[in-house]
């Protein structure tokens, strides 16, 4: 048996790992529009509407994020931009859809990048995708997990929920992250029960939570942030390496608990898939003018003042990483190790 040792994700362990350049080169946001890719000429899209796609329900962490960008790219491109929730199947029904679009550039939608990604690794059913099969404009956000429960449940820290006789979380699907994440972690460590899946968005989500129908569930922590300075929601777990000023102290990172080295390494491969985010896709092969354009667009359009004042305002924190960029993040995921990916197979 492993002994245990307190979990660390360090460079070193990142490049053993093959998955070191791509987590890396996510961790500014103050990238060059050059990096982008191309010249930017817009002429084919100017004048033209660019649908992009939301995989959930409005109002949730990725509706708000696309409505809260798309604005901005609009104004760069010239171009309209409308905005179209297509929910289904934990968000792979719209990923799948995108595959057949015309890849003229008019029409792109928002990954769940641990949700698609880890559907993608497992080779599920309903993910009929590889992840190198879109082309990727670039990164909206990369925002840590972190888990929850009902403020007024018995589990009221992580060391409750591992001891749980039955843990029930709540899941749009197998597509999701919520789904990826709770079933991972409660795969790593032992956590007994089931996850819940068939809610439309985080929303009902959270309600079946504070209702007690669901005993937790996993969000993006921007997304869970009002929930939990409300003291509806409990945080008990974030699955990154950084608490956020906003949360407790006593709420451990993965970083800080005690794991083997089988779980330090399972764990740090689902971190790197973390880095992936919330990009903005296209579908395969699309036409290099109409990439170069939405590219440059929206790496010009991230660094707009404008948009980063609103992003605060909203409490949405952006984390812009170029189309480029996220290729070679795409590739090492891809080459993740097979502890990880046969992991991940198991979950569905």
């Amino acid at each position: 048996m492993n002994t245990a040792l307190p979990y660390r994700r360090s460079l070193r362990t990142l490049v053993a790992l093959g998955l070191g350049a791509g987590v890396l080169s996510g961790c500014s946001s103050d990238s060059e529009p050059a990096a982008s890719g191309g010249s930017g000429d817009c002429s084919s899209l100017e004048g033209e509407t660019i649908t992009i796609v939301v995989p959930y329900e409005p109002g949730g962490g990725y509706d708000s994020y696309t409505r809260l960008v798309a604005p901005y790219i609009e104004e760069e491109i010239g171009a309209t931009i409308a905005v179209q929730n297509q929910p289904g199947a934990g968000g792979l029904l719209a990923l799948n859809s995108l595959l057949a679009e015309d890849a003229d550039g008019t029409t792109l939608a928002i990954m769940n990048g641990v949700g698609a990604g880890g559907s993608s690794i497992a080779g599920a059913e309903g993910a009929n995708f590889s992840l190198d099969d879109f082309t990727y404009i670039g990164r909206v956000a990369s925002d840590p997990s972190l888990l929850v429960t009902s403020a007024t449940g018995p589990y009221q820290t992580f060391e409750d929920v591992v001891a749980a006789d039955e843990f029930r979380w709540g899941s749009t699907g197998p597509g999701a992250e919520d789904y990826v994440t709770s079933s991972l972690i409660s795969a790593v460590f032992d956590i007994p029960g089931e996850v819940v899946t068939g809610f439309p968005g985080s929303g009902e989500t959270e309600l079946a939570v504070v209702q007690g129908s669901i005993d937790g569930m996993s969000g993006n922590l921007t997304s869970r942030r009002g929930a939990v300075e409300d003291d509806t929601q409990t945080p008990v777990l974030v699955v990154g390496e950084e608490r956020p000023d906003w949360l407790p102290e006593d709420v451990p990172t993965v970083a800080e608990l005690e794991t083997t080295e089988e779980q330090s390494e399972l764990l740090d491969a689902h971190l790197a898939l973390i880095e992936l985010g919330r990009p903005f896709v296209g579908p395969p092969g699309m036409d290099e003018a109409a990439m170069s354009c939405l590219r440059t667009a929206m790496a010009a359009a991230m660094e707009n003042p404008e948009l980063v004042t609103e992003s605060q305002e909203q409490e949405r924190e952006l984390a812009f990483l170029p189309g480029d960029e996220l290729e070679g993040l795409v590739q090492d995921l891809m080459d993740a190790p097979p502890a990880y990916s046969e992991l991940l197979a198991t979950l569905y």
